[in-house]
């Protein structure tokens, strides 16, 4: 009776069975590769280092700036797997401003406000690069900024725009600081 059935299906399922059978021969030997373990995701990942944690593996940078020279440039990255959003800056050792700190600023949850997420504080000697430790992407935004201050400073505060309608056509003012000291990336 096997063999009845076995005849019976390849004659009705020939060409496709053969095909079918060829295909499981060429894929045998390949497997899918697992998906890269993450130990945190979204508010578990605040406070935690992306690489320790294994979101490096699919990070993506949000925006990357950089000096005139290329001499620091900052990244805001991001894994879709762990929902973390971090800061990196690079620099070259021998034309970069001789102190280099990175801060990741974010907004402050459920309110808005803005507060210093983390900082690779003030780069050592001989040090080309560092990164600060993750927040939680969905509730927050968040950018990169590198300076030669200190860790605190915020090289580009948010825009501060005087307006009033009742003046003359000098108005509205601009009165944000000038961008001094360092680079950011965008809010995002």
């Amino acid at each position: 009776m096997y063999e009845v059935m076995c005849v019976h299906g390849i004659r009705r399922w020939g060409p496709a069975a053969a095909a079918l059978t060829l295909l499981a021969g060429v894929f045998q030997g390949i497997q899918a590769s697992p998906a890269a373990a993450v130990d945190c995701f979204r508010e578990t990942c605040s406070g935690k280092d992306p690489i320790a944690m294994g979101c490096d593996e699919d990070a993506e940078i949000l925006q990357q700036v950089a000096t005139g020279d290329e001499s620091v440039s900052v990244r805001l990255l991001w894994s879709p797997m762990c929902q973390g959003v971090w800061a990196k800056v690079s620099r070259d050792l021998d034309t970069s401003p001789d102190y280099v700190y990175l801060t990741l600023w974010t907004t402050r949850d459920p309110d808005g406000g803005v507060q210093a997420g983390d900082t690779a504080g003030l780069l050592g000697d001989g040090v080309a690069g560092a990164y600060t430790k993750m927040r939680n992407w969905k509730k927050t935004t968040a950018k990169a900024c590198w300076n030669d201050v200190n860790a605190t400073y915020d090289p580009e505060p948010t825009r501060y725009v005087i307006q009033d309608p009742g003046k003359s056509n000098d108005w509205p003012v601009d009165a944000s600081l000038a961008v001094m000291h360092g680079r950011c990336t965008d809010w995002m």
